[in-house]
């Protein structure tokens, strides 16, 4: 019997650094953030450890979210996560580990937006 592998994750964090929203070259939206967040290690070395990854949202949810998010703020990203191989300009093979967001939740109670969002047209 087949089973299909699943992505799907959650991560809750803090943003680091202001997320930065760009256009590709054929014109789709990229929202790009880091995002710290805490493991809990029940193991030898019991305590909680900081971690980092990259946060990656596209089209509608980068749109959306791009004006809303800061440096600091909490959120709760839905996603999968993916391995982006490349060369470096020595041929070296290259690899990152990206978190793929579907959604992305605003968490931080302290939060308030003033954006106002324009209508969104009638498919």
């Amino acid at each position: 019997m087949f089973y299909k592998a699943m992505n799907i994750n959650q991560l809750k964090g803090r943003i680091v650094g202001d997320p930065e929203l760009k256009e590709t070259k054929n014109g789709k939206k990229l929202l790009v953030f880091n995002l710290m967040y805490f493991t809990h290690q029940t193991t030898d070395s019991e305590g909680s450890h900081t971690n980092f990854i990259a946060v990656e949202a596209w089209q509608k949810v980068a749109e959306v979210c791009g004006p809303l998010l800061s440096k600091g703020l909490e959120v709760l990203v839905n996603g999968a996560i993916v391995q982006k191989r490349w060369h470096d300009d020595q041929g070296n093979l290259r690899s990152q580990f990206i978190f793929n967001a579907d959604a992305i939740n605003i968490t931080d109670l302290k939060f308030s937006a003033d954006v106002e969002f324009e209508e969104a047209e009638a498919a």
